[in-house]
């Protein structure tokens, strides 16, 4: 529907990750389990549920998506004063 903007695939079975060479090996080789292969991308996680890895343990299995966490606060700065020194 063009009112929904769809992203439709190129082709059938094609890797959705193609143009992004520390994702697309993910796709390419599901079953592969040699140590460090399941590295996140630098600044990526693996979000399994409520628990995050840098590096998916050998023994895991079930789903999980690759994200970025974004922390829902901020630090305030060493110096003390009247401003807080980020924009609120």
């Amino acid at each position: 529907h063009e009112g929904y903007k769809l992203y439709k695939c190129p082709a059938k079975r094609m890797n959705p990750f193609w143009g992004i060479k520390e994702l697309s090996k993910f796709w390419e080789c599901p079953d592969e389990i040699s140590d460090g292969f399941w590295q996140a991308p630098e600044y990526l996680f693996w979000i399994c549920g409520d628990t995050a890895y840098t590096k998916l343990p050998e023994d895991w299995t079930g789903s999980c998506t690759i994200g970025v966490i974004k922390p829902a606060f901020f630090l305030l700065p060493k110096k003390s004063g009247a401003h807080l020194g980020v924009p609120i």
